[in-house]
C-alpha cells in the first residue's frame, strides 16, 4: 500500500494548494470541504486543523493506543495518522483492520489528528512497510505518528514494573540515544550491545508551545523487536582498553558498542557516578547500580564511550567488583597547569582559600594558587552541618576528582587548551587547614569600616535632621510671636483711634448737654427736657461705640473654648427665637488655629451670620468649617433676600463686607462672595496654613 515517492510528493502539493484555498475562503465554502488522505490532514496548519474540517479516510490500523477504546493509528497510501474518537469506536477493532472512517480535524496536542464520529471494518488490510528513518529526521518532529523503521545497538535493557506490560528498552543510533516502549516480547536476545532493527510508531514529549523535546518509538502489540546481531555471550571477555585509548583515532574502531575498561575505584556515588584510575589517567563513568564501592576497589566496567567536557567517558555502563586494595593516593598537584592533564582523576593541591559560599546541596569553595583561582565543590547530606573550622583566607591542602570547566570559546579543530577546573571534594576530610587566617581579614577589615562608617553617617544624619528641626520650630515660634505682637499693636492703636474718635467725643458732647441742661434747669423746662434727651442719646451711642470697640478686640469666648465653638455658639445666640433652620458643619481635623486667625475668622463669621440672620430675611443658614493640612475654609450660606456683590448695602452696625476683606487681605487669604438679588448669598474666606 506504500504509494511512490512522486505521488506522496503530488498528494502533499495538492494538499498543501487546498489548504491555502481553505485559508482564503468563508465559512459557507469550507463547510463543503472534504478531506479523504491522510496527507491531506497532516498539511493543515494548527489554525486550519481547528476548523473542523470533514474528514473520510479508507486505511489499515497500524496500532491501537490508550485508551484502547477511543485512540488508535491508521494508515494510508499517504501516510499515518492518529485517531480520536468522543465514544467507544475501536474496542472490536484490531492491527491489520481495514476501516472507512468519518469525522473532522483537530489541531491535537502537537501535530493534526482527526476526531472520529463513525469507523466500520470493511475487511483485512495489509501493514505497509514502514520509513527507514534516521535520527537526525527523527529529532525534527516532523513524524509525528508514523510508521517508521530504524537501526540501532542496545544500550539499555529495563525490566517492567508490575502491573504494567511495557517494555522499554534505550538503543543507540546515528549518535543519539532512542527510547523504545511498547507490549513486544521478551526476547532474551534483546541484550545490552545487540544489534537491533526497530519497526514503531513515532511519537514526541513535548512542551505546552507544542515544540519537541525527544522522540519515542512505540512498538504495536503483537510486533517485533528484531535482532539483527547477538550481544557477545560473555561481554567482559572482550579484550581491555586503556582509558587513554577512548575515542582515538582509528580506521576500523567499531561505532556504538560498549567497550571493556579496568581501574580502581578514587570516588563513587550509588546509582549514579564512578571515578576510576586507569594507568595513571582518571575516566568517570555513569552506572545505574547501586552496589557499594569504597576507594581502592578493582572494577571490570563495560559503557558505551561519550564525549565528555574535555576526557571520554562511558555512559550506560555496568561494573563488576574483581578485587580490593588499599585506597589509592591523590596525585599532588604544584602547578595548577598540571591539573589540566588529570581530568576526572583524584589530586591534591595547597591553595589560599578566599570564598565559602553555601549551596543548594553542599558548599561551594573559591581557592586561589600563584595567581589562579579554581572552585571546589563540596556536597553535603541533609541535615549534615558544614565544618565550622574553615575559614576563609586559611592556607588548606585540598583534596579532590578533577574536573575541567568548558571555556566559552573553544577552537574550530585542533588542540584544545582548556583554562579552568574544579575539585569535587568527597567528603570534608579532604581539606585539611594548614595556617589559619589571622583575625583581622580583609573581609573583617571591611566590614568593620563599613559599620563605623555607617554609625558616623547615621550620627551626623541624626544631628543635622534635629537641628533643622529646632531651627523650623524656632523660627516658627519667632514668627508666631511677631504675628501676634504686631497684632496686639494694630488692635491697640485701633482702640485707641476708636477711643479717641467716638468714646471720648460722645462723652464730651454729653458733657456740654449736662452743662446747658443745668444752666436752663430754671428757665425752661421744655429746653432742659430736650438737653436731657439728647445726653441720654450721646450716652446710649457712646455705649454702643465702646461695645462695638470691645467687641473688636478678642472675644472672651475664644480664651474659654476654641474657634468651633465659638462660632456654634454666635449662631445659636443670633438665631434663637427666630424661625430658621440653621446647620453648623466641621469638616477635617478641627484644630487650634494661631489667636490672630481666630479672632479674625471669628469677627468675619460673627458679621456674615449677623447680616444672614437680621438682614437678609432668610429661611434656612450653613456654617461650615472646613479643615485641611494646608488650608482653612469658612463657609456661610443663607436662602435669603441676597444683594448685588458690585454694590453691597451700607453696614449699619459693624464693619460690613469692606471691613471682611481688610481681614482676609490682612491674613493673605481670600473672601469670595457669591450672591445674587433672590438667591441668597454665600460668604467664603480661604485661608492659608503654611507654618501653622
Amino acid at each position: 500500500m506504500r504509494i511512490p515517492a512522486f505521488n506522496l510528493t503530488l498528494a502533499t502539493g495538492l494538499s498543501l494548494a487546498f489548504a491555502a484555498r481553505l485559508a482564503a475562503a468563508e465559512s459557507p465554502e469550507t463547510n463543503a470541504v472534504l478531506l479523504t488522505t491522510v496527507a491531506q490532514v497532516r498539511a493543515l496548519n494548527q489554525a486550519e486543523a481547528t476548523k473542523a474540517f470533514a474528514v473520510r479516510l479508507r486505511g489499515v490500523v497500524i496500532s491501537e493506543s490508550e485508551p484502547r477504546e477511543r485512540t488508535m493509528f491508521l494508515a494510508d497510501d499517504s501516510g499515518c495518522i492518529y485517531l480520536m474518537a468522543t465514544a467507544n469506536l475501536f474496542s472490536s477493532f484490531h492491527r491489520a483492520d481495514l476501516l472507512e472512517i468519518e469525522g473532522n480535524t483537530d489541531p491535537g496536542q502537537f501535530a493534526p489528528i482527526v476526531k472520529v464520529k463513525t469507523a466500520r471494518r470493511v475487511g483485512t488490510g495489509k501493514i505497509p512497510a514502514p520509513r527507514a528513518v534516521t535520527y537526525q529526521q527523527l529529532i525534527t518532529g516532523a513524524l509525528d505518528g508514523q510508521w517508521v523503521e530504524i537501526s540501532g545497538v542496545v544500550r539499555r535493557v529495563l525490566e517492567m514494573e508490575p502491573p504494567s506490560q511495557i517494555r522499554r528498552i534505550l538503543i543507540a543510533s546515528d549518535g543519539g540515544a532512542l527510547p523504545v516502549r511498547g507490549g513486544f516480547s521478551r526476547d532474551v536476545e534483546i541484550q545490552e550491545d545487540a544489534e537491533v532493527r526497530v519497526q514503531a510508531i513515532c511519537l514526541y514529549q513535548f512542551n505546552q508551545k507544542r515544540q519537541v523535546l525527544t522522540p519515542v518509538l512505540s512498538v504495536p502489540n503483537g510486533a517485533r523487536v528484531r535482532v539483527e546481531k547477538l550481544a557477545p555471550p560473555n561481554p567482559f571477555s572482550a579484550p581491555v582498553r586503556s582509558a587513554d585509548s577512548l575515542l582515538q583515532f582509528a580506521a576500523d574502531a567499531p561505532t556504538g558498542h560498549r567497550v571493556h575498561v579496568r581501574g580502581v575505584v578514587t570516588h563513587a556515588l550509588p546509582g549514579s557516578q564512578v571515578w576510576i584510575r586507569d594507568n595513571g589517567s582518571g575516566l568517570r563513568i555513569q552506572v545505574g547500580q547501586t552496589e557499594d564501592l569504597k576507594a581502592g576497589d578493582v572494577i571490570d566496567v563495560l559503557g558505551f564511550p561519550a564525549y565528555g567536557s574535555y576526557s571520554p567517558l562511558l555512559e550506560d555502563a555496568v561494573f563488576r567488583k574483581t578485587g580490593s586494595g588499599p585506597p589509592p593516593a591523590s596525585l599532588t598537584i604544584t602547578n595548577v597547569a598540571v591539573a589540566f592533564d588529570h581530568e576526572d582523576d583524584l589530586v591534591e593541591t595547597e591553595a589560599r582559600l578566599t570564598e565559602i559560599q553555601p549551596v543548594l546541596e553542599g558548599l561551594s569553595l573559591t581557592f586561589e594558587r600563584e595567581g589562579t583561582v579554581f572552585k571546589g565543590i563540596l556536597k553535603l547530606a541533609k541535615q549534615e552541618p558544614a565544618p565550622v573550622d574553615w575559614l576563609e583566607g586559611s592556607l588548606v591542602r585540598v583534596t579532590g576528582i578533577c574536573s575541567l570547566i568548558h571555556d566559552e570559546v573553544r577552537p574550530l579543530w585542533g588542540v584544545w587548551t582548556p583554562q579552568s577546573f574544579q575539585l569535587l571534594l568527597r567528603s570534608p576530610a579532604d581539606l585539611t587547614i594548614l595556617v589559619r587566617p589571622p583575625w583581622w581579614t580583609p573581609r573583617r577589615v571591611a566590614i568593620a569600616l563599613a559599620l563605623v562608617t555607617a554609625a558616623l553617617l547615621l550620627s551626623v544624619g541624626v544631628i543635622v535632621l534635629v537641628g533643622r528641626r529646632r531651627l523650623k520650630e524656632q523660627a516658627h515660634r519667632r514668627e508666631m510671636a511677631e504675628a501676634e505682637f504686631a497684632a496686639i499693636l494694630t488692635e491697640r492703636n485701633r482702640v485707641a483711634r476708636e477711643i479717641h474718635d467716638t468714646l471720648a467725643q460722645g462723652l464730651t458732647a454729653t458733657s456740654v448737654q449736662l452743662r446747658l441742661a443745668k444752666k436752663t434747669s430754671e428757665l425752661d423746662n421744655e429746653r432742659l427736657q430736650h438737653h436731657l434727651d439728647a445726653a441720654q442719646q450721646l450716652v446710649g451711642d457712646s455705649l454702643e461705640e465702646a461695645r462695638n470697640s470691645i467687641w473688636n478686640m478678642r472675644s472672651q469666648v475664644l480664651e474659654t473654648g476654641d474657634l468651633v465653638s465659638a462660632l456654634e455658639s454666635i449662631l445659636k445666640q443670633m438665631t434663637e427665637g427666630a424661625e430658621l433652620q440653621t446647620r453648623f458643619q466641621v469638616t477635617g481635623r478641627a484644630r487650634r488655629l494661631s489667636p490672630v486667625i481666630e479672632n479674625n475668622v471669628l469677627r468675619v463669621g460673627q458679621e456674615a451670620i449677623t447680616n444672614a440672620a437680621r438682614h437678609a430675611r432668610a429661611k434656612q443658614i450653613l456654617v461650615q468649617l472646613d479643615f485641611s493640612e494646608k488650608q482653612f475654609r469658612l463657609i456661610v450660606r443663607d436662602d435669603g433676600a441676597g444683594f448685588d456683590p458690585a454694590q453691597p448695602p451700607r453696614s449699619t452696625g459693624g464693619f460690613g463686607l469692606v471691613g471682611m476683606r481688610e481681614r482676609a487681605t490682612g491674613l493673605k487669604g481670600e473672601l469670595k462672595i457669591e450672591s445674587a438679588a433672590g438667591r441668597g448669598t454665600e460668604i467664603q474666606l480661604l485661608l492659608p496654613l503654611t507654618g501653622e
